[in-house]
């Protein structure tokens, strides 16, 4: 899973096929988007989604030019999980301005204390920062998720997979839906099956 510059449309491309896109990529982070309690939600990210996401933020920003294309392409690559694992963007689900500082200052670290479950089996999240050029939620952190041979297969064939939050002052845990669960997977076929080769 990659992100060229090349594979985003900008400017008048983007401006005739940006209702469907938009529908399109809101239609598919919906099914990758697990809401963590009331006031988190993950979004597992996508070669698809992070080019939408892309997209929007140079139409945002009214980038045409393709060095600064490149250059915003280069910060959402960043955001492609290695092989055989998984990106998540996290956010948090405050829609008052004014209480975002407060929520912020309440659940600082809630980003390191998420985790996976699959099957019994822990993988903690490893969190960054990402600042992009624009967006319509800004994220709070985006979380990497390493996981084994053995997690990726059980994953794909079906195991109980949850999310969690440990945080002092938020602790809570939800399972993912069988269309969650199965459209993610996707994103870890292609490693099991170069296990298998």
């Amino acid at each position: 899973m990659s992100l060229d510059s090349r594979d985003l449309r900008v400017g008048a491309a983007y401006e005739r096929a940006r209702a469907d896109a938009r529908s399109d990529a809101i239609e598919l982070r919906r099914r990758r988007r697990v809401d963590l309690g009331d006031l988190v939600s993950v979004v597992f990210e996508s070669r698809e989604t992070l080019a939408a996401a892309a997209e929007e933020a140079l139409r945002s920003e009214r980038i045409e030019d393709p060095e600064k294309v490149d250059e915003e392409a280069g910060r959402f690559r960043l955001l492609v999980p290695p092989g055989g694992g998984l990106g998540a963007t996290l956010f948090l689900e405050v829609s008052d301005a004014a209480e975002m500082a407060s929520v912020l200052t309440e659940l600082e670290g809630v980003a390191e204390s998420v985790q996976l479950e699959i099957d019994g089996s822990r993988v903690p999240a490893s969190a960054f920062s990402f600042t992009a050029a624009a967006a319509d939620a800004a994220p709070v952190a985006y979380l990497r998720f390493e996981l084994t041979a053995s997690q990726r297969e059980a994953w794909i064939e079906g195991a109980r997979v949850l999310l969690r939050a440990t945080h002092p002052r938020y602790s809570v845990s939800t399972e993912l839906s069988d269309e969650q669960r199965a459209t993610i997977a996707a994103d870890l076929t292609p490693a099991v099956a170069g296990e298998r080769g």
